[in-house]
């Protein structure tokens, strides 16, 4: 069985946050030498934080890292989008 998981990291945080923040995953079970495609959505919380001054959820525009693996440490996809 594989877990894939994607991390988000803001390049240029505003705010002091993980480097890696897990923000979804996907349990896929597999055959030796199966693949499969798996989708992971990406929605507006994938990219928010929690503002405790403010008491919402925040996004900040910039450009995020999406990490995809099988854990944080076994990255094995990479990628860059700008959330604006």
């Amino acid at each position: 069985m594989q877990c894939l998981r994607f991390i988000s990291g803001e390049e240029n945080p505003r705010i002091v946050r993980p480097v890696k923040e897990l923000k979804g995953f996907a349990r896929v079970e597999l055959k030796p030498g199966q693949t499969q495609t798996v989708t992971i959505p990406l929605t507006d919380r994938s990219f928010a934080f929690y503002d405790s001054d403010s008491k919402s959820w925040r996004s900040d525009k910039g450009a995020y890292d999406v990490l995809v693996g099988s854990s944080s440490q076994k990255i094995e996809l990479k990628a860059s989008v700008t959330w604006r």
